[in-house]
C-alpha cells in the first residue's frame, strides 16, 4: 500500500494527467471508488478524471445523482497514467481495453478480486487484495496513506460502495464495520446513503425474477442443490435470488447471436465446506469459450464465444470436481 501511495503521490504532484477508469456496467462500488480517488489525486496536484467503460448501473447512477457526481462515459486515454478500479481485467473494459492493451498510457491496477496473473505482466503496478469485501474499502486505506482527508461527500461515496458490494452487510468482515465507522465518523451520511441504494425495482425487474424461478432447473451435486436458468437480462439478481430461495449455487445465463453470458452466485457456507471460488471458475470458463471471466468467491460472471448448453455442460463438469467438503 505504502508502493502504491508513494507511486500515485509523485505522479499528482508533477501534474501528470491520470485516469482512474473502472469497468462496464459500473456498480456503486467502481463508479464511487474512481471518483472519490481521482478527487483525492487532483488535490494532490494531478489532472485527474474518473471514467467508465460504456456505461454505468442504474443504481450508481443514482448514488451520484444524489452526491452531485458524474463519470465520464468512454472517456479518451490521451493520458499519462491510467489506474484501473474495480476492474480485474482488459476485458471488463471492451474498446478503451483493447485500446490499453497496446501499452500507453501506463497501467496500475488496484482491485479486490481474484488476480489475473496475464494483468501483471502489462502494469507498472499490480495492488489486488482478495481479502478486501469492497474496492472502496481499499481506497479508503490508500486516500489514508495519501494523507488527504475526506470530505463528507466522498466518504458517503465509498461507503455507498461497501454497502453495496457486501450485500448490505451480508459479506462484511469485522474489518469491513472498521470502514464503516471511519466513514461515518467523517461525515458519512448513512441514511441518504441506504436511500440512494434503495431502487424501487421496475416491473421488467420483477417479471425477469419470476421468469428466472420459472425456467430454473435443480439438480444435486455431491448433496449440493445447484439451480440453473436461462435470462436475457438481470442474470447477476436472478441467480442471488436463486440462491436465497434455497439454492446453493446457482448460475442464470444467456445466449444471443453466438454470444454467452452467465452469473454465478453461491451460499457462503458452501464455498466454506468446498473451497470452491466462482471467480476462479468464471475465468476458466471465460478462456475456454474466447472470451473473460472473473469476479469473487461468492459472485463472479463470464461471457464469450459459443452455445449456452455447452457452458452448462462444462459448468457442472467443474461442479462435479469440486463441489465436495473439505471435510
Amino acid at each position: 500500500m505504502k508502493e502504491l501511495a508513494n507511486f500515485l503521490a509523485e505522479a499528482a504532484r508533477r501534474g501528470q494527467r491520470i485516469l482512474v477508469l473502472c469497468h462496464h456496467n459500473a456498480d456503486p462500488d467502481a463508479a464511487t471508488s474512481a471518483i472519490v480517488l481521482a478527487e483525492a489525486l487532483k488535490h494532490l496536484g494531478a489532472q485527474a478524471q474518473a471514467g467508465a467503460s460504456e456505461d454505468i448501473s442504474l443504481i450508481a447512477q443514482n448514488v451520484l445523482k444524489t452526491f452531485g457526481r458524474e463519470i465520464m462515459i468512454n472517456p479518451p486515454l490521451d493520458v499519462d497514467l491510467a489506474v484501473l478500479v474495480d476492474t480485474s481485467s482488459l476485458e471488463h473494459l471492451g474498446k478503451l481495453g483493447e485500446q490499453l492493451r497496446k501499452g500507453l498510457p501506463k497501467l496500475v491496477v488496484i482491485d479486490h478480486h481474484r488476480p489475473v496473473e496475464a494483468m501483471k505482466q502489462l502494469t507498472t503496478l499490480y495492488f489486488v487484495r482478495e481479502e478486501f469485501t469492497s474496492e472502496a474499502e481499499i481506497i479508503l486505506r490508500l486516500i489514508k496513506e495519501l494523507g488527504v482527508k475526506l470530505t463528507s461527500e466522498q466518504a458517503s461515496l465509498l461507503l455507498a460502495g461497501i454497502i453495496s458490494d457486501t450485500g448490505h452487510f451480508r459479506f462484511a468482515k469485522d474489518e469491513t464495520f472498521e470502514a464503516v465507522h471511519q466513514l461515518l465518523e467523517a461525515g458519512g451520511d448513512y441514511a441518504r446513503v441506504n436511500e440512494s441504494l434503495n431502487l424501487s425495482e421496475d416491473y421488467s425487474k420483477r417479471i425477469a425474477m419470476l421468469k428466472a424461478a420459472a425456467r430454473s432447473k435443480l439438480c444435486r451435486i455431491h448433496k449440493r442443490l445447484v439451480a440453473f436458468s436461462e435470462l436475457g437480462s438481470f442474470e447477476g439478481d436472478a441467480a442471488g435470488m436463486l440462491v436465497r430461495i434455497g439454492a446453493d449455487v446457482a448460475f442464470v445465463g444467456s445466449e444471443e447471436k453466438g454470444e454467452v453470458r452467465v452469473s454465478g452466485r453461491a451460499r457462503q457456507k458452501t464455498l466454506k465446506l468446498t473451497g470452491l471460488h466462482l471467480g476462479e471458475l468464471m475465468e476458466e470458463m471465460g478462456k475456454q469459450f474466447e472470451g473473460s471471466g472473473g469476479g469473487h468467491a461468492g459472485a463472479a460472471s463470464m461471457h464469450g464465444k459459443g452455445k449456452l448448453e455447452e457452458v452448462k455442460k462444462h459448468l457442472f463438469g467443474f461442479l462435479q470436481r469440486k463441489l465436495k467438503s473439505k471435510k
